[in-house]
């Protein structure tokens, strides 16, 4: 069969370093480091990519040329899509360094897409280190070491800020979906599946495998697990002992090691050994394992893309725009492995991110690059248009509840449609977002849940649970507003550190400033189901409320009006809420700058506003196909929406985070 030029560069790289595959003894992640050659040793400048075709229809690839000796130094075209097309890349106009370390699940996916960059004529050096995600994330924000992040969970808290801290804000793209294999030897004849509450007991309080179930050996369970920097630590920690680590780091005969094939060579050793990594491990090794199936389910791809496998997460690379733009060859890497990964995944041994998920990772590198690669070339991302409806051709009721700031423009849309001739009825109700994904996930009494926060994973377990996955639509972007009233005299402006006194420690405002009143503070604060509450909370307090839930003198409502008339009522009260509800009482109110950046569309477009949260509506495939009328309505919501938002109050979603919303319509379908 005939390969095409990308195809056969990659054999051709592979066929070159099997020899030295071969005497190391392993695959590529066998190495706890690598160094991925370039395709020729002399340097070119870096110059502009030409640009990418439009998207056109998908189509079989036909062969073009015979196998060469050589791999080709062209440039390959960007497979054929309808979702978000990147400019394409021409890897031989760059050089450079490229430094890429973290999880050792990602490394081996990371490291084909390498070669291939290199077979496609990359002139540089990519060096790869597989020493875990948290040590990837370590090396690429606190030490600002690398240039891009392996990572097989998504950043934390802490992390994040330490990739601020350092100047570089991590930039997330995600690049496939890992089974975790939960492994025995095939002498191993007892075990062939465990449910959750086994494995919490096998890879921790139990002592012999007759502990966990009476049938079994009673024999000492010998226990292979990935070292705590690994992601694949974190996500069975919080997957099967509730983020709580302390039992199985305890348990006797636990070895540790951030070199999967240290575990694998150890699992091999014993019929009563147990261990558990990336599934790409287990599939270099499948012929010597048992894989044990979980809840009953088999770890095979279909069952890992519709959410029944229980132990399946996503796999990302991190870097940052500051990076990007410093190394144009680190973001021509990046087009090219978000451009390419889907043709490998398989391959490697891992599943495909969903669609709506790469296209997200695309428009996350539009959005750092403006849609260029290292020049002017490129150009502005075009909007993606969703099939017209007609919604007087359309009845049935749509039920809506959540966030109290999405409500007015969720209410603005559904007026709309209504006036466009919708027959049906719509009831939204203003209860929070917290509230509000717990009516759609856990109730199941809505079609639609407003949301001012994005979903966590308690929730999404929840909708899991219900049938009905949460599917995620972006349709705006919220400034939180800190107001007094105009009576107030003497604030302007806070920094974050006072925020957490005014709304916290402190008592009188004095407190805060020896030049204010010594007066009482007066708070006016969303209540607890609110994502406003918890956003403010995340920011501000470092998601932890209690110092602001105890202090004095503190209202707290869902209803932002009553917050509204509150603050109105007294020169020493302040309160925050959404953005729009400021906007309605603009007249009454002093807003306050938050770090002296003031609260105005380009700073919150640009970041610099510290207080900025995106908007969604959510909804599920298995309510959009029950109730047609609900897939219409958010396919109205899309398209129209920024013709309404700044008129409500908000700013827009950007381009590309509207486009990645109307991809998942349109994956929906």
């Amino acid at each position: 069969m005939l390969l095409s030029s990308r195809r056969l560069a990659a054999m051709l790289v592979l066929i070159l370093i099997l020899p030295v595959l071969a005497a190391c003894g392993g695959a590529p992640a066998a190495q706890p480091a690598t160094t991925v050659p370039a395709a020729s040793a002399t340097d070119v400048p870096a110059a502009a990519p030409t640009e990418a075709p439009a998207p056109t229809e998908a189509a079989t690839e036909e062969p073009t040329e015979e196998p060469t000796a050589e791999p080709t130094a062209e440039p390959t075209a960007a497979p054929e899509t309808d979702g978000v097309v990147l400019p394409e890349v021409d890897p031989s106009e760059f050089s450079g360094d490229i430094i890429i370390a973290g999880s050792s699940t990602v490394f081996p996916l990371t490291e084909r897409m390498a070669e291939l960059f290199n077979a496609d004529g990359f002139s540089g050096q990519i060096t790869i280190d597989s020493i875990g995600s948290g040590a990837g994330y370590e090396r690429f924000c606190t030490a600002a070491e690398s240039d891009i992040a392996n990572a097989s969970r998504p950043i934390n808290a802490e992390e994040l800020a330490a990739c601020e801290a350092s100047g570089r804000p991590a930039l997330e793209f995600r690049v496939g979906t890992d089974a975790l294999a939960i492994v025995v030897s095939q002498e191993n004849d007892f075990i062939t599946e465990a449910t959750m509450e086994e494995l919490a007991a096998i890879f921790g309080t139990a002592t012999n495998w007759s502990d966990v179930n009476p049938a079994w050996p009673a024999e000492p369970i010998q226990r292979f697990i990935p070292g705590t920097d690994s992601g694949t630590f974190d996500y069975f920690v919080e997957e099967v002992f509730d983020e709580d680590p302390a039992v199985m780091l305890s348990a006797s005969n636990t070895q540790l090691s951030e070199d999967d094939n240290v575990l694998v060579q150890g699992i091999l050793g014993s019929p009563y050994a147990i261990g558990f990594f990336g599934y790409a491990y287990y599939e270099e090794n499948a012929a010597s394992f048992n894989i044990l199936n979980i809840e009953g389910v088999e770890p095979i791809a279909a069952n890992v893309e519709d959410g029944s496998y229980p132990l399946a997460r996503p796999l990302f690379i991190f870097s940052a725009v500051e990076v990007m733009e410093e190394k144009p060859q680190v973001a021509a890497f990046i087009n090219y492995y978000l451009t390419y990964v889907n043709d490998e995944v398989v391959d490697v041994g891992y599943f495909p991110a969903s669609d709506a998920a790469l296209d997200q990772a695309r428009n996350n590198w539009l959005d750092a690059t403006g849609g260029e690669t290292a020049g002017p070339t490129g150009g502005d991302v075009a909007p993606l248009s969703l099939p017209e409806i007609d919604p007087s051709t359309l009845s049935g009721e749509i039920i809506i509840a959540g966030s109290s700031t999405v409500f007015p423009l969720t209410e603005r849309m559904a007026e709309l449609f209504n006036a466009d001739g919708f027959s049906g009825q719509i009831t939204i109700d203003s209860i929070g977002s917290g509230a509000g994904y717990e009516r759609f996930c856990t109730a199941a009494e809505s079609d639609i849940a407003n949301a001012s926060r994005p979903i966590n994973a308690e929730e999404l377990a929840a909708c899991e649970a219900s049938g009905r996955p949460a599917l995620e639509f972006r349709v705006g972007t919220d400034a939180l507003a800190i107001v007094v009233s105009q009576e107030n005299d003497f604030i302007t402006e806070a920094t974050m550190e006072e925020l957490a006194a005014i709304f916290g420690t402190a008592t009188n405002w004095s407190d805060v400033n020896p030049a204010w009143p010594a007066e009482p503070i007066q708070r006016f604060i969303p209540g607890t189901d609110s994502g406003t509450f918890d956003y403010f909370v995340e920011e501000v307090f470092d998601e932890d409320p209690a110092v602001m839930l105890s202090a004095s003198n503190t209202q707290l409502s869902e209803d932002d009006n009553v917050l509204v008339q509150g603050i109105l009522g007294s020169p020493y009260a302040i309160g925050f809420f959404g953005y729009a509800y400021y906007e309605e009482n603009a007249a009454s109110f002093n807003i306050l700058n938050i770090e002296g950046v003031e609260p105005i569309a380009a700073n919150v477009e640009d970041g610099s506003y510290p207080l900025a949260r995106p908007l969604f509506i959510f909804s599920a495939v298995e309510v959009m196909e029950e109730k047609p009328q609900v897939a219409a309505f958010i396919n109205y919501y899309l398209t129209y929406v920024n013709d309404e938002v700044v008129d409500v109050g908000y700013f827009p979603a950007s381009v590309n985070a509207l486009n990645a919303a109307k991809q998942n319509w349109l994956d929906a379908q």
